[in-house]
């Protein structure tokens, strides 16, 4: 019996395969290491019910997670699921992987996950070529859902926003100065509680200021990462994530018109991912 595992940093999908078919699926919050010590990780794990029933029956767990490329998380988070799945040998991998085992179709592409982070690769089917270094929500993370919430909440902060947007918003959430900082700065999960608000851009995705954010942020995320390629405009993109599935139609126009050409654009790779787990 094999568990895999799609982490990002706002949700996981989980799913239990034996013998070419899938037995169950759930989901969870992410897990993503760099925000969790060991402690809470085991902890969230081990209150999930529905991974205390499949403890004793996994073999094979394959966890895809954000914080990769951070060692001491990584090591955290690996040594944290040995301890829960005892029995199970673990592989661990990047979100990223993950995201290009489930877009790949025997053609090398570009691929990017677009969720409450971002980050891009170029795949052939075995190795990942790296174009920028993914930085996190504070240094970087353009067009991410963090990204994204972080200029939604500062230009309602400051009242910059139209006075339309600022009235709905102020209507929907409940939010003060004290309470972002916060969020922001002494509490769990900023990259999560930034992100929380693109709901309320999806609402309003026709409204100018919307339009206006998201193709500022795609132009700046293909600027610095896709654009910075050589072979750019050889090669298709895929996207993957909230963000890039919920505005696809303004994604794709700035793609259009920076010569990219996109491929696909799937809100989570759980499913092809499966498949490509059923296959070994």
């Amino acid at each position: 019996m094999k568990l895999v595992v799609d982490s990002g940093s706002s949700k996981a999908d989980w799913a239990i395969i034996s013998q070419g078919k899938v037995l169950s699926c759930f989901q969870t919050k992410g897990f993503n290491p760099l925000f969790f010590s060991e402690r809470e990780m085991k902890q969230l794990l081990l209150e999930q019910k529905q991974i205390q029933i499949i403890i004793g029956h996994v073999r094979q767990v394959y966890f895809y997670s954000p914080g990769f490329s951070h060692v001491d998380s990584r090591n955290r988070l690996h040594d944290t699921l040995e301890s829960v799945f005892k029995e199970s040998s673990i592989f661990l991998e990047s979100d990223l992987l993950g995201a290009c085992r489930s877009v790949y179709h025997s053609q090398p592409l570009f691929v990017s996950i677009l969720g409450t982070g971002s980050n891009t690769t170029f795949y052939d089917g075995q190795s990942m070529q790296k174009i920028s270094p993914s930085l996190g929500f504070i240094l970087g993370d353009e067009g991410s859902g963090a990204s994204l919430g972080r200029k939604l909440i500062k230009d309602y902060l400051r009242k910059q926003l139209p006075e339309d947007i600022y009235i709905h918003f102020s209507k929907a959430h409940s939010i003060s100065l004290e309470r972002v900082l916060s969020s922001v700065y002494q509490e769990e999960y900023p990259n999560r509680f930034l992100a929380s608000y693109v709901p309320f851009l999806s609402k309003y995705i026709a409204h100018d200021y919307t339009q206006c954010m998201l193709r500022k942020e795609f132009q700046k995320y293909f600027e610095l990462n896709l654009l910075l390629h050589p072979m750019h405009a050889d090669f298709p993109i895929s996207f993957i994530g909230s963000v890039a599935f919920f505005f696809q139609d303004v994604l794709r126009q700035i793609a259009l018109e920076n010569g990219l050409k996109v491929s696909e654009i799937i809100q989570s790779p759980i499913n092809t991912l499966l498949e490509f787990h059923m296959r070994d």
